[in-house]
């Protein structure tokens, strides 16, 4: 399996108050690279392919960066 089909790929930024944390999740594969690059968090979970490309991921954060801009 490769990466998520065009229709299927989102990326879902979550703000939990009760927590204070922000639960990032996303299948776009720009956004999945940017994250991990970026090691803005702790990866809290990665869907894989077959061929151990990452498909998919989530992470939690405290504090999102206020530069942090998907569509640049």
């Amino acid at each position: 399996m490769a990466y998520y089909e065009k229709e299927e790929q989102e990326t879902v930024i979550i703000y939990d108050p009760s927590s204070k944390l922000w639960d990032i999740y996303t299948t776009v594969p720009k956004h999945i690279k940017r994250l991990e690059n970026e090691h803005i968090a702790t990866v809290f979970n990665v869907e894989k392919d077959i061929e151990d490309k990452t498909i998919g991921l989530r992470m939690k954060v405290e504090k999102l960066p206020s530069s942090y801009i998907f569509n640049r």
